[in-house]
């Protein structure tokens, strides 16, 4: 039952095009969903706690076969809500290749598979590296030009002209 909530929360908080992350207002709202349905106590920022477990959450939900650990299909497949802004762009094929590069820093030991403990681990560098004060809370900004999936995401969807 809580599984099936969790699913339906991230599907809708997730599924629409996300604007942060693709420098268009449809990418930025759906990423301002996401932090808001991170920041659960509703405060305006994210605390460590917060991401871990809203990560927790989103694990559960991407790993369809129930076996703790992500395949590149799984992690592929889950709806992070931006494929159709991608595929609006038409930067599909760029954005699947920003998703594998993620899933390829997110599995620490080469091995094919994110496990419970490397998911963890990853979410709480990818906080780090988002906390530009370093005051151990994200805010929406920081969250949204800092966690990986929204850099990746934007790197891929609307990439910086070349110079």
């Amino acid at each position: 039952m809580r599984r099936s909530f969790i699913i339906s929360l991230l599907v809708a908080a997730l599924a629409a095009p996300v604007g942060t992350v693709a420098q268009t207002s449809e990418g930025r709202d759906l990423a301002k969903l996401a932090f808001q349905s991170v920041d659960r106590a509703e405060r305006g920022y994210i605390d460590q706690g917060e991401f871990t477990n809203f990560g927790g959450d989103v694990f559960v939900s991407m790993d369809h076969d129930q076996d703790n650990r992500l395949s590149l299909g799984e992690f592929l497949s889950w709806g992070f809500g931006m494929e159709q802004v991608a595929e609006d762009a038409g930067r599909a094929a760029a954005y699947e290749t920003a998703l594998r590069v993620v899933f390829a820093f997110w599995d620490r030991d080469g091995d094919n598979e994110i496990t419970r403990t490397e998911h963890r681990q990853s979410l709480l560098a990818d906080f780090r590296r988002a906390d530009a004060d370093n005051d151990a809370v994200l805010t929406e900004e920081e969250f949204l030009l800092g966690f990986s999936i929204n850099v990746a995401a934007r790197a891929a969807i609307n990439p910086p002209p070349a110079e």
